[in-house]
């Protein structure tokens, strides 16, 4: 009897679609690969050349690949061991990467470095606040002292209020030429004679710029402009010549709308164009 003959298989259109996916599976294999190899974990890497320092008895190993010995895993078929290793000289592929020791110190904080200590903390430019009325007076006076001796005093003005202790300088022909917010002639003399009794301590200071009535318009630059700028040129001076702490220093401008005296007399007019140097107080259960 004769065998039925297998029916052929009818042509199937997609099954370029099994080798297509191949491809695909090993182009995708191959890049997640170089991905792999091109973000080198130095602790594992370490943590894996130390491993085969057993099973090819070789100690070195652990230190590095190749460290100034004659083969791949030690002496080799050219030596003895330990006199091959010293004659060899050649550099370790490894040289900066750190050792396992190196990696289990890092890796143990241990005792913490003394500035990061639960004894200092947060120590920064200056000793404390300044928080009663009595250190207010302190500081007044220290200023006051530094400006007599600098021939400075008769430009400068303090009064304590509610937020701390405010020092009023005068703009005109001192710490600015008129109109004007660059420095005058005894501009940075001033400044540098305060600075160092405020480098003291930790508040907040607030550089306050103002200006009289009179119209300043220089194709849109008004007297809001003016006293801005000067407040920035006064906390840029105490931050980058004197040293001050930046994040202790705003600046802000005020214009004409916060007058000390009458805009309608001259002697008011020029009490008004200062700038004001705040020492801010947070006022809690210590005042004065």
């Amino acid at each position: 009897m004769a065998r039925e003959r297998k029916k052929p298989e009818e042509p199937n259109e997609l099954r370029w679609l099994t080798t297509y996916a191949d491809v695909v599976t090993l182009l995708m294999a191959f890049f997640v690969m170089l991905y792999a190899i091109s973000q080198v974990d130095q602790t594992k890497f370490q943590l894996f050349v130390s491993g085969l320092a057993d099973p090819f008895d070789n100690p070195a190993v652990a230190d590095g690949l190749l460290t100034e010995g004659t083969g791949f895993v030690g002496a080799g078929s050219q030596g003895t061991g330990e006199n091959d290793i010293e004659t060899f000289g050649a550099p370790a592929l490894l040289d900066g990467l750190p050792s396992i020791t190196d990696l289990e110190e890092e890796d143990d904080p241990g005792e913490q470095p003394e500035e990061f200590t639960d004894a200092d903390p947060g120590a920064g430019e200056g000793e404390e606040n300044v928080v009663t009325d009595e250190q207010l007076v302190e500081v007044r006076d220290a200023i006051q002292v530094a400006l007599e001796d600098a021939g400075l005093a008769g430009n400068v003005d303090f009064e304590i209020t509610a937020r701390g202790l405010v020092i009023a300088i005068a703009t005109d022909h001192v710490l600015f030429a008129s109109g004007s917010a660059q420095f005058g002639a005894d501009g940075d003399a001033i400044v540098a004679a305060i600075a160092p009794t405020l480098s003291t301590f930790d508040n907040q200071i607030l550089v306050e710029g103002h200006t009289d009535t009179v119209p300043l318009d220089r194709f849109g630059y008004d007297n809001w402009n003016l006293s801005t700028d000067r407040a920035l040129a006064v906390l840029k001076a105490l931050a980058s010549s004197e040293g001050i702490d930046p994040p202790r220093l705003v600046a802000t401008g005020y214009g004409e709308y916060h007058p000390r005296a009458n805009n309608e007399t001259d002697e008011g007019k020029q009490a008004n164009r200062r700038v004001e140097l705040v020492v801010v107080v947070e006022r809690g259960e210590e005042s004065g």
